[in-house]
């Protein structure tokens, strides 16, 4: 299995350009590291793109703090995208944090882009110590090495940048919303499911928000407030599985993403009919993997202790990448939305480790 092939597919969950390098540059090289060399490296390069969907995915649940009235509706459809931060465009690669990966040349360490870095042109050393029977054993006891060369994977910042103007993590998102009794929103979220054989694409989330004013207002005012306040928890989960078909030289391979989200926040907006001015604070989490499985092929030049080829071996290894990451912290928002009859037009900027910003349209009914 290729996986450029399964990071182009990934297209319609990182973004329209997100994977455009991936496409030219096959992170296959890494599988020769094994596991746990492979995950290092690859968990580095692509955290800053876990992290902004992570953020992206707690974002575009509300645009404003007014709950709906029993049975009214809406249904939304926005856009977020997360701003990686200057320091995640690369990441410090340390000999002394492989086993058998190092940089080509005398250096020990090197700054290295991240999938929404720039580009780069060092090479990478697979050298993996083996005894006279070809086995991987302790530095100071081999005989020669398993030797295997390839180029570091370039970040993708210069393509977002020619393609949108914004070096960011895009995702887009289908929400439906509505009134429950107890004043208290139930909010379903999907994105369209991705039609192809060998990639299944699932996306849901739900959350509530229940209205926090009836308990400071009277139960006989007619008078309707300027002012709405309310309270958010949602969660959303996000998994892509790439399967392709058996093969002579791909059998029961499989790479799968998965992302799971969650927030609380308090929110409030002041309404002043055509433009209503909304905010939000609380707390933002998640977590996300991604795993590569089955057995893979791959070739190596066998070097003896003086540097010569002496003969090229072809061999297996199982289940090659294995990646998690987690975050949490507090976020803030702040809002604008146009209202126009049922018709409203809402855009956001969130305040947190990965600034986002968030814009979309709904049809509301109250």
């Amino acid at each position: 299995m290729k996986i450029k092939v399964f990071a182009i597919k990934m297209i319609l969950v990182f973004g329209v350009v997100f994977s455009t390098q991936l496409k030219a540059q096959s992170i296959d090289n890494l599988i020769a590291a094994g596991k746990d060399d492979a995950s290092i490296y690859l968990g580095n390069y692509m955290q800053p793109a876990f992290k902004g969907l992570i953020y992206n995915m707690n974002n575009g649940w509300y645009h404003t703090g007014k709950v709906h009235k029993k049975y009214g509706f809406d249904l939304s459809v926005n856009v977020s995208a997360s701003f990686v931060s200057d320091t995640d465009k690369t990441f410090s690669f340390k000999n002394s944090d492989y086993n058998v990966l190092e940089l080509n040349g005398s250096s020990t360490s090197a700054d290295l882009p991240t999938v929404m870095g720039q580009t780069s042109t060092q090479q990478i050393n697979v050298k993996i110590p083996i005894d006279l029977l070809g086995n991987p054993v302790p530095l100071g006891i081999h005989v020669g090495f398993k030797i295997y060369d390839f180029e570091t994977i370039n970040g993708v910042e210069q393509d977002l940048i020619d393609a949108t103007g914004y070096a960011a993590v895009p995702s887009p998102m289908i929400q439906f919303g509505i009134g429950l009794p107890s004043k208290t929103d139930l909010k379903l979220r999907f994105t369209p499911k991705i039609s192809s054989g060998d990639v299944k694409f699932n996306m849901f989330g739900f959350g509530l928000q229940h209205d926090l004013m009836q308990y400071f207002r009277k139960e006989d005012s007619d008078k309707k407030s300027k002012f709405d306040l309310s309270i958010l928890g949602a969660y959303t989960s996000l998994k892509t599985v790439y399967t392709p078909a058996n093969t002579s030289i791909a059998t029961n391979q499989e790479a799968t993403i998965k992302i799971d989200s969650y927030t609380a926040q308090v929110i409030g907006n002041i309404n002043f009919k055509i433009i209503d001015l909304y905010g939000g604070f609380g707390y933002t989490a998640g977590n996300s993997s991604f795993n590569v499985n089955g057995d893979f092929t791959h070739s190596f030049d066998i070097v003896n202790i003086g540097g010569l080829i002496t003969n090229t071996v072809t061999e297996t290894i199982s289940d090659p990448i294995a990646i998690s990451h987690s975050l949490s912290g507090m976020k803030s928002t702040i809002g604008m939305r146009i209202n126009l009859a049922f018709f409203k037009i809402y855009a956001d900027y969130n305040f947190q480790e990965y600034n986002t910003a968030n814009a979309g349209i709904a049809f509301s009914f109250k």
